[in-house]
């Protein structure tokens, strides 16, 4: 670590906090206690209203949830266990970030929606509707135009479609973004965090009214190719294609991109995505391990039937400037980026070489946030997108 990044890390007073209505900060202290500390000097405001960190699987996380639930008292902090943070110091590894948003500037509603495998969407709209009214009755602006909801999934629940269709449906216009909680690429110790605890099996929702303007954006940089596979043998329960073209699924994913067997891991997925096709759009969907069958795991939802499209690199770092400078031309320049980003476009990155340039251009715009398992946009779960939202300027309301 080099004396500026010392010097941020470990001082209440960096220089890179953004104002009074939001603060973000991170440690990358291997120590779970010692990078609690310095997370929370780092978010250190007079009234907050919540707040939301993103942190390395390989932290203790006792620990970890015993020194923020000290430190933090009875302010609300939810979080969630990552494939790599994203930090004020751009793409970061090993280490725990977050931000706290001004009680000044956003109202907040939380909840805990437990045991995804029996997951009840009567019960998840009630839910959601509860936290509406509640929202509502302390709202600081109108709440259809300036409310947003957060969401965190257990990314091994293998749950987020269904979770998320009925979320969209309660929330009833207002936008929905989130992640999938990840562990590494290990894809066996995925959390969620609620309540002073860490939590498997499980979703946080996280409801925020506020005065400041803001901007929700969610896509990726994949152009189509012209090459198909159709899905002609799955079990959508468990995300897995076992044929493509009446083949084996991983043979004949190897043959369209022109890989070996022995190539086949994360890197490769990365490097040769496919998507699904829905009108003009492309949808991306990643796969997340071969099996000893030659099946293969997806991220997302698939099924028998699906036409997947091979698809090619159209500028990963070129699209998210240009749709960055889109937002600022609309809002301004951001106090934060909320930052939902596909573990598989930081390992096209390194896979690239342009991990750096991604990472420089992510610091500049204050994005905060994590790689994921799949990203929440509304009622869709996705791959390999960088799904946000960006925090502008505060303004005046009559509420």
């Amino acid at each position: 670590m080099n004396t500026a990044e010392k010097q941020y890390l470990n001082s209440a007073d960096s220089a890179l906090r953004t104002g009074p209505a939001v603060r973000y900060g991170g440690s990358d202290n291997p120590n779970a206690v010692e990078a609690a500390q310095e997370l929370f000097n780092s978010l250190l405001m007079a009234r907050p209203a919540c707040v939301i960190f993103f942190c390395c699987v390989d932290y203790d996380r006792e620990q970890l949830s015993d020194t923020l639930a000290t430190l933090f008292g009875d302010v609300p902090v939810l979080g969630c266990t990552t494939a790599g943070e994203i930090s004020p110091l751009g793409l970061s590894a090993g280490s725990i970030t977050g931000f706290c948003l001004s009680a000044d500037h956003f109202v907040v509603e939380t909840a805990l929606l437990k045991n995804l495998a029996s997951f009840s969407e009567r019960g998840a709209y009630d839910t959601v509707k509860g936290m509406m009214r509640r929202l509502d009755s302390r709202s600081l602006a109108p709440m259809l135009y300036n409310s947003f909801a957060l969401s965190l999934l257990d990314g091994m629940s293998i749950r987020e479609e269904l979770v998320l269709s009925a979320l969209n449906e309660a929330l009833s216009g207002i936008p929905l973004v989130g992640g999938s909680a990840g562990d590494n690429l290990h894809f066996r110790d995925t959390h969620v965090y609620y309540d002073k605890q860490f939590f498997s099996n499980a979703a946080v929702i996280i409801l925020i009214n506020t005065t400041c303007s803001f901007s929700v954006l969610s896509g990726h940089h994949l152009v189509s190719d012209f090459e198909k596979l159709v899905v002609t043998k799955a079990d959508p329960a468990k995300r897995i294609a076992h044929e493509l073209n009446a083949e084996p699924a991983a043979l004949e994913y190897c043959r369209v991109m022109d890989i070996s067997l022995d190539e086949l891991n994360s890197a490769s997925y990365a490097l040769h995505p496919l998507s699904v096709q829905v009108g003009e759009n492309f949808f991306a969907r990643s796969i997340q391990q071969v099996n000893d069958d030659l099946s293969l795991t997806f991220f997302c939802a698939i099924d028998t039937g699906i036409v997947l499209t091979k698809m090619r690199d159209g500028g990963l770092v070129a699209e998210f400037e240009q749709r960055m400078e889109s937002v600022v031309a609309e809002i301004g320049e951001p106090q934060l980026v909320i930052g939902y980003d596909c573990i598989h476009r930081r390992i096209e990155a390194e896979g690239k070489g342009i991990y750096e340039e991604l990472s420089t251009l992510y610091q500049r715009y204050k994005v905060v946030g994590f790689n994921t398992y799949g990203e929440h946009c509304d009622a869709m779960h996705v791959n390999h997108t960088f799904t946000g939202v960006v925090i502008g300027e505060a303004s005046e309301f009559s509420v």
